[in-house]
């Protein structure tokens, strides 16, 4: 299908995304429309790209998984950091879909310069942004010979193209003019206008988001490969060998000394003697942030010595990959400690969303390390390709082992064991933790303890409160099974 008549189809595509989109979000939280809306927005994908299917790498359709993976959680969890942290996530990752389905990105996603590819899609589609404007206006002039039958297409255009001006110029009236603000505030016609609006821009970046996809893709099939695609990067190799090796064998001599202190006094349990008497707590709490630091820093020491250094001879590099090896296994031993101590200081204070996170960070940075060990040995592997992989997969599967329940059994079960609990922030946990204070009341309701009887009545009063909330979580597109869930615990505490 030539250009020309493909673009009709793209405006007719763009329509669709902008009223879905009105239906689904506008005056509404996000809940199933979320994954309704990425579902259809692949879909459309698929179909603008389907005569061409042959051409396209199908391989990418893999990043089709992720995607509806994380766009779920918008249905079945209700955690805000994630909710936005997935918000920003998932149009990425379809961005990077597109581009890898169409290879529309001049670098490889094993190259740094994939990320300026990714970037420069989100903001290209705006240099066509009078596209579905002229393609309407041929619309208009094709649409027949008779003249007549011309005018409603030619002015359907123009209001199209009033509504911004409009939008512009009622907004600055109303905010000269009170008066005039309360009465048009009062017009029925504002809401269809508001409505009309959003479609129409949303319509506008969605086809002009298409249409510069595919004209890339276009343009990528009528040029040569190679010179449509970046050469890959040739780091200049400045770093001696002999100069890393003697930095390796000092750090690794440090390392060897912590480690040794971690298995005699961390890993050994409480029965060693601490200085300066710290608490087995508050020994396990210090340093913990540094040790993150250390083994970031050790990440930085290792790609860079294996990207810079120079080759010379196979002896000094053996010997500098051997030590870069010991560094990653001392690394593995730092990592260790560090979630050794947060697990150690969560048992006696107690679990946070930052610690959660925090710990999730350090297993990711296990993995990535161990990448690193065949990266040493073999510097062909595209590892950006793999630190990707890793990372997006341990992000996954945080999203879906419900980190406030966590949060929450622990701290509950940390109640029982040691007395201690903070309620307003177990309180402060979203709608996922539902269940997990009914239980608690229902564990404590008997009690003649007067702390007990406090936590009672703090946690009838929470969902008490939370009802109006859950409430008006009414209309379909907002359709959340934890909110859900939520809702038919409090309607059990609402007299």
């Amino acid at each position: 299908m030539e250009l020309g008549r493909k673009k009709y189809w793209l405006l007719l595509f763009g329509l669709v995304i902008g009223i879905i989109f009105d239906i689904l979000f506008y005056n509404k939280t996000l809940g199933v429309s979320y994954v309704i809306f990425i579902a259809i927005i692949l879909l459309i994908l698929f179909l603008s790209f389907k005569d061409f299917f042959k051409k396209l790498k199908n391989f990418a359709w893999i990043f089709v998984v992720p995607v509806l993976l994380l766009a779920s959680t918008f249905f079945i969890y209700s955690n805000q950091v994630l909710r936005i942290l997935n918000f920003l996530i998932v149009p990425v990752l379809i961005i990077i879909l597109c581009s890898l389905v169409t290879d529309t990105n001049r670098a490889d996603w094993s190259d740094i310069r994939f990320i300026g590819d990714i970037a420069k899609r989100i903001f290209v589609p705006l240099r066509f942004i009078h596209m579905p404007f002229l393609t309407l206006s041929r619309i208009a002039d094709n649409s027949s010979k008779d003249s007549k039958k011309r005018v409603l297409p030619k002015i359907i255009l123009g209001i199209l193209i009033s509504i911004p001006i409009l939008a512009i110029i009622l907004w600055l009236l109303s905010s000269a003019d009170v008066v005039f603000k309360d009465f048009f505030i009062n017009i029925p016609i504002l809401k269809i206008f508001k409505h009309f609006l959003v479609i129409i821009l949303v319509s506008v970046y969605g086809f002009c988001f298409l249409w510069s996809l595919f004209k890339a893709f276009m343009e990528k099939e009528d040029s040569h490969p190679d010179a449509y695609k970046y050469n890959r990067i040739k780091w200049k190799l400045f770093l001696d060998p002999v100069i890393l090796l003697t930095v390796l064998i000092l750090i690794n001599v440090i390392y060897g000394i912590f480690s040794f202190i971690q298995f005699k006094y961390l890993f050994g349990g409480s029965s060693f003697i601490l200085p300066s008497s710290f608490t087995y707590a508050e020994y396990a709490r210090r340093g913990f942030a540094e040790l993150v630091v250390v083994s970031v820093i050790n990440f930085g020491i290792l790609i860079f010595g294996i990207t810079f250094v120079k080759n010379e001879g196979r002896r000094i590099i053996a010997a500098m990959r051997s030590f870069l090896t010991i560094l990653v296994i001392f690394t593995f031993v730092l990592l260790i400690s560090a979630f050794y101590r947060m697990l150690i200081y969560e048992q006696a204070y107690g679990f946070t969303y930052l610690r959660i996170f925090v710990q999730v960070f350090m297993i990711m940075l296990f993995f990535l390390f161990i990448m690193n060990i065949i990266y040493i040995w073999h510097t062909n592997l595209p590892i950006i390709k793999y630190y990707f992989i890793i990372s997006l997969s341990i992000y996954i599967i945080m999203n879906f082992t419900n980190v406030d329940v966590i949060i929450a059994k622990n701290n509950i079960n940390r109640y029982f064991n040691t007395g201690q609990i903070d309620m307003p922030y177990l309180k402060g946990l979203s709608y996922d933790a539902a269940p997990e204070l009914q239980k608690l009341h229902q564990s404590i309701k008997s009690s003649a303890v007067l702390k007990e009887k406090q936590m009672i009545g703090e946690i009838e009063k929470y969902f008490q409160e939370s009802k109006p909330e859950l409430k008006n979580q009414k209309s379909w597109q907002s359709y959340n099974i934890s909110k859900y869930r939520a809702e038919q615990i409090a309607d059990t505490y609402v007299k």
